[in-house]
């Protein structure tokens, strides 16, 4: 194989000596090869010398081989001739390589001839040992090496080998006994520069190439210069700051571990999604109209009840048509009739509660029933895949509970005569049966009966008031009863005599002070608790009947007789009629819907009146179900003013959820954890309830979920098992207290899916 031959390296020689060498291969460059009688050559056609103890200088056959390339270009001419003269060079070259055809020096082929002149002919012998060839062009045959008049300047001295010092063309060399060095040389009278001296018994010396900020923290740690081969190493064994990435430590040398590579849930898991509100978070509470009600915020920015703030959406009156055994939902708006739903025999009490469905309590077997507002609270019962409900004013069908939004009519077993029905703080109804003197307490998901009390006398109508007292308007004893459902304490006239009546009595509530009104005839009494006394106001009309109390102090009796309701100004002492608003027929009961108006429900007019207490005028009249009769809660504002005073506030949490367009697929948002930071004191409590949806449509006709009370249930709360899935989720929470001198504190509310 060809080897091009290197400059001559001479390490530190005499002058004199190098002198001489040059003489020799000057006189060597004069000799010539024998011509034309096919002799070996003797020396190198091109000039050289021999190093000391070498055999054949730069000709030998050690150092340099012909180009297979020439040798190609040489065969086809030496074959022309038919000569058999080839002879076997003097560096022994196989005969064919180097063979001369007849001639002293033939060239070989037209590309190794000398410039300017044809292709040497076979027999010819006029070709010139050791004349020069072009640049680049092979050396003649018969040479061994390239004349030394050519050669690279070399080396004077370079005893690092690096191909630097005196003479070099490189350069000269900082420092000629390193060869890690050349044109720049550290400072290596420091310990641990790398690529400097060092001695092998030399202690390792630390080092650090990062900002000395991060040295030391998280992964990131000094290395060491060692001594390996006689020379300092590089800093071996650092750890230097890396992007962050999520594996539990601070690959960055921050401070801060797996920051800005986490979920939102603040884990690895990146199908993970969680987004929070509040005081305590980045996104801060916004409340206004129409996200909450009855709420403020505390100095530190926290959710707390706000009576001021009350704007409660009552949507609908429910209205009980007795001889129809139906209840009709009617749009306060608008005074329409949106549904009418076959119950139980005889239904009269209708009372909301919390969530804004009704319970209605029946007089002809003393069943109960309890009806959705919202249709996608319904259930399917049939499995037909669609909510089979009424939406106007005829039944959607012809039994008790077929309407699929009648969740379930259940019988305490009480006899007949339900005449009284109130929601109380936890959602629970308090029903009171006439005959049998009874008072019992259904809970709100199936309508189990958790708790009966023997009253001593036959309710007719029941208020719960703020402190969660239950007052009944007792006939036959003559006075109101008291329960207290804490300490089980029953109270009437016969233990307690001024709760004896000071004038009639047929319906009941409770106003803004806490005192329990009823009215009967052309008088309204108010029963105040602080003091235990009476005061009769004298209304100048009869047939007072149901009661409606408003949160700024005022009271409407409903007067069946005159047609229409009373406004009494309880603000003052005593109070005082305002006058006489005139409207319907024959009205029993009286309820305010989320506007303020004054709704009265005509029995004998089979239609419920919408009367302006400000204007003291009717608004309108509207028909339901032939001769209703209902003088309850019908709307549920007594329950959210009075007996369980509430905040509520809506948001919706996104789950971030981004569609692959390419895939067909739809991944599902699976919402896993609700949890909220709280201050719950005695008495107060967080309802909670959810739905989800892909869409603002899917969303708003999604099911709620069933209430979820803190306490006794804890934060976080697995919502997993409920099955709520979507990329959008609605939070409800409800804010209450037994107590309005104390308030329940939201800080924050935080939701968590999983991309499933």
């Amino acid at each position: 194989m060809y080897r091009q031959l290197q400059p001559l390296r001479v390490a530190r020689r005499p002058l004199t000596w190098i002198a001489a060498l040059l003489i020799v291969a000057a006189a060597a460059g004069c000799s010539n090869n024998s011509a034309g009688n096919g002799s070996q050559a003797t020396g190198s056609g091109g000039g050289g010398f021999a190093l000391p103890g070498s055999k054949d200088g730069f000709g030998s056959s050690s150092d340099v081989q012909v180009p297979k390339k020439d040798i190609a270009q040489s065969q086809p001419d030496a074959q022309q001739t038919g000569s058999d003269d080839a002879a076997v060079g003097q560096d022994g070259d196989p005969a064919g390589e180097d063979a001369q055809t007849g001639t002293d020096d033939a060239q070989a082929g037209a590309e190794d001839s000398l410039p300017g002149t044809d292709d040497a002919q076979p027999g010819s012998d006029d070709a010139e040992p050791g004349a020069d060839t072009e640049p680049g062009s092979d050396t003649e045959p018969g040479s061994d090496a390239e004349s030394s008049a050519d050669a690279p300047p070399s080396c004077l001295t370079d005893d690092d080998g690096d191909d630097y010092g005196l003479g070099c063309p490189n350069g000269e060399d900082c420092d000629d006994l390193n060869p890690n060095f050349t044109v720049t040389c550290p400072d290596c009278s420091k310990p641990g520069v790398p690529g400097c001296l060092c001695k092998a018994t030399e202690k390792p010396v630390s080092c650090y190439s990062g900002d000395p900020a991060t040295k030391g923290k998280g992964v990131c740690a000094a290395g060491s210069h060692q001594c390996k081969n006689g020379f300092w190493s590089e800093c071996l064994g650092e750890v230097m700051p890396d992007p962050e990435k999520c594996d539990s430590k601070d690959n960055d040398c921050d401070g801060e571990t797996d920051e800005g590579v986490k979920s939102s849930c603040g884990t690895c898991d990146l199908t993970c999604n969680e987004q929070k509100i509040g005081a305590t978070s980045a996104s801060k509470w916004n409340l206004n109209s129409e996200n909450s009600t009855g709420l403020g915020l505390d100095p530190m920015g926290n959710v707390v009840l706000d009576s001021s703030q009350i704007s409660l959406n009552l949507k609908y009156i429910w209205i009980a048509n007795s001889p129809q055994n139906t209840v009709s939902k009617l749009d306060c708006k608008t005074g329409k009739e949106v549904g009418r739903y076959m119950v139980c025999p005889d239904p009269s009490r209708t009372s909301v509660d919390l969530d804004g469905n009704v319970w209605v309590g029946c007089r002809g077997d003393g069943a109960v029933a309890k009806i959705m507002a919202e249709k996608q609270n319904c259930i399917d019962k049939n499995g037909n895949g669609i909510i089979d409900t009424s939406a106007g004013s005829a039944t959607s069908c012809g039994s008790a509970g077929c309407d699929e939004c009648v969740k379930f009519i259940v019988n305490p077993g009480k006899g007949p005569y339900a005449r009284a029905a109130g929601v109380d703080k936890d959602n629970h109804v308090w029903i009171g049966y006439y005959n049998s003197s009874t008072l019992v307490r259904l809970e709100p998901t199936a309508g189990k009966t958790v708790e009966s009390v023997a009253l001593g006398c036959n309710p007719y109508g029941l208020v719960i008031d703020q402190k969660g007292i239950v007052w009944l308007q007792g006939v036959g004893c003559g006075s109101l009863i008291r329960f207290d459902p804490v300490t089980k304490q029953l109270d009437k006239s016969s233990n307690m005599p001024a709760l004896k009546y000071p004038a009639g009595a047929y319906g009941i509530n409770v106003d803004k002070f806490g005192r329990i009104w009823v009215a009967s005839g052309n008088s309204a009494s108010a029963f105040d608790p602080k003091t235990m006394k009476w005061t009769v106001v004298n209304m100048g009309k009869g047939g007072g009947r149901g009661l409606a109390t408003s949160n700024d102090g005022f009271i409407y009796p409903a007067l069946d007789g005159s047609g229409g309701a009373m406004k009494i100004d309880g603000n003052v002492d005593p109070p005082q009629v305002v006058g006489f608003i005139k409207g319907g027929g024959s009205p029993v009961g009286a309820a305010l819907d989320y506007d303020g108006y004054v709704w009265v429900v005509n029995q004998g007019g089979s239609s419920a009146s919408k009367l302006d207490p400000n204007t003291m005028t009717a608004v309108g009249t509207y028909p339901v179900g032939s001769s209703p009769y209902t003088y309850s809660d019908m709307t549920g504002y007594t329950l959210n003013y009075f007996t369980a005073p509430k905040g509520q506030y809506s948001t919706v949490f996104f789950g971030g959820l981004t569609y692959n367009p390419v895939t067909t697929t739809q991944p599902k948002q699976v919402w896993q954890t609700i949890s909220a930071e709280a201050d719950l004191p005695e008495g107060t409590a967080l309802r909670i309830r959810l739905r989800a949806g892909n869409t603002k449509t899917e969303l708003e006709a999604a099911k709620w979920s069933e209430p979820i009370d803190f306490p006794p249930a804890l934060f976080p709360y697995n919502v997993a098992t409920l099955g709520i899935v979507g990329n959008l989720l609605q939070v409800e929470v409800g804010l209450t207290t037994k107590d309005k001198k104390v308030t329940p504190v939201l800080k924050s509310l935080s939701a968590k899916s999983k991309l499933m």
